[in-house]
């Protein structure tokens, strides 16, 4: 359960000693002493090494499909391939999952020219050339086409309708190709159960309207982080991933310290599943009680902006009991990140108009406010932020704190000094259930 990267120092200069923990916040750490009487655990996954050559397993894992035939077998001379890969808001260095691939389209006959790689950004903002230059970094294909989704571009290429209603369109360079490639890395997600896989089509290189359908789903009691079976929105995804006729994926798991653990090749499903299981043994952590106070953080990317690190207190409400606090680390460099997140926040004031209006007219981007507006429903809920604090007091459902020190602080005063405490510097990463 303990983390060795996590935990500095035991202090006994006090008449109650004190384990000092690590939180991620941006792209650096904010140290923080917690009294050892109180520290019920750190909840972290499972310490594994990364692979010493990447490069190396990931070209393993592409001969070696699952389900599935080779991918120099399944690509033909000549022909045109898209490659959807994952934007600034994963940090995912894509180059390692590029590279091997292009390899096997040129032995494949195909020519650099006709590979276009599409960065799959579903209603996040444009990836900036600098962004697209950090995460392609040395791609051996100097000839290719880079492209940045539109989710609202006008010429979108209807390609069916999914069993559950869900209208899709996709992107027409990735639909007009050829092949159609996904990459990505595996991790657990809020209500699609998982990332990866089949999420490389919806969201990622979807239509607007195909992603409001699709996340409108997510009240489900079924849709929920870590969980695929009857998960409407999973399922609903990959009918749309099927419809897009993708050829092959190439997903890889990451440890807390961002290395890939394991490499994951071939069939839109098999493969993805293979990697599930992976992702459930790292980072499903059983918890005997709940805590009184929960203490959660992410770390760049994944605190880019309050859109984004909403995940980690979604993950860490299953660790809080009902009345007790959830202290969030969230830098969010880039604000609020999403202009419907905001807009609803200010429009819908109660838990009960934003649940109305994720079932009656969801809109990409309001789910968030509906999950702070639930959460805050559970818990009380603290955020040491770069957000203004009036803003998000105001209208977030989170109070402010300037430092995790004063946020602890009032925490014990808000649930008694005796109060139980759990750490999780990983919050994404980490699923915490009751056993």
């Amino acid at each position: 359960m303990y983390s060795d990267e996590t935990i500095l120092s035991s202090s006994t200069s006090d008449v109650s000693t004190m384990t000092k923990v690590n939180l991620l916040y941006g792209s650096s750490k904010i140290p923080l002493e917690i009294p050892d009487r109180n520290l019920l655990g750190i909840l972290d996954a499972k310490p594994v090494k990364g692979v010493s050559n990447p490069d190396k397993t990931v070209l393993e894992a592409i001969l070696n499909p699952i389900t599935s035939k080779q991918l120099s077998d399944i690509a033909q001379p000549n022909q045109t391939a898209a490659i959807v890969v994952d934007d600034h808001t994963r940090g995912l260095p894509c180059h390692i999952l590029i590279n091997p691939m292009i390899d096997q389209l040129r032995k494949a006959g195909i020519k650099e020219k006709d590979i276009t790689i599409i960065f799959g950004t579903g209603t996040h903002r444009a990836t900036t050339p600098e962004e697209q230059q950090q995460l392609l970094c040395d791609v051996s294909c100097r000839n290719h086409r880079v492209e940045v989704h539109n989710c609202d571009a006008e010429d979108l290429v209807h390609v069916g309708k999914t069993s559950f209603g869900t209208e899709v369109e996709v992107n027409r360079l990735f639909y007009e190709a050829d092949l159609h490639l996904l990459t990505g890395d595996i991790g657990y997600h809020y209500y699609s159960g998982f990332g990866g896989g089949r999420k490389s089509v919806l969201p990622a290189v979807a239509g607007r309207k195909s992603i409001n359908a699709n996340h409108g789903m997510l009240t489900h009691p079924k849709a929920v982080s870590g969980n695929l079976e009857g998960n409407p929105i999973h399922l609903d995804m990959v009918e749309a991933a099927k419809l897009a006729r993708t050829d092959f994926i190439v997903n890889f798991v990451r440890n807390t310290h961002k290395e890939i653990v394991s490499t994951f090749a071939g069939d839109l499903e098999q493969a993805f599943y293979e990697g599930v299981k992976l992702v459930d043994e790292l980072g499903r952590v059983k918890i005997k009680e709940k805590a009184d106070i929960v203490i959660t953080s992410s770390g760049y990317p994944k605190d880019i902006n309050l859109y984004q690190g909403t995940k980690a207190m979604v993950h860490a409400l299953g660790a809080v009991r009902e009345g007790g606090v959830l202290i969030a680390l969230l830098e969010c460099r880039e604000g609020i990140g999403h202009k419907v997140f905001e807009e609803w926040a200010h429009k819908y004031r109660s838990y009960d108009e934003l649940s109305h209006q994720v079932q009656t007219n969801f809109i990409m981007g309001g789910h968030k406010i509906f999950y702070m507006a639930q959460g805050a429903k559970q818990v009380h809920q603290y955020l040491i932020s770069e957000l203004d604090a009036d803003e998000v007091k105001e209208y977030y459902y989170v109070t402010p704190f300037k430092s995790a020190e004063k946020a602890l602080k009032a925490a014990f005063d808000q649930v008694g000094r005796d109060a139980t405490v759990y750490v999780m510097p990983h919050g994404p990463d980490i699923l915490p259930t009751t056993a």
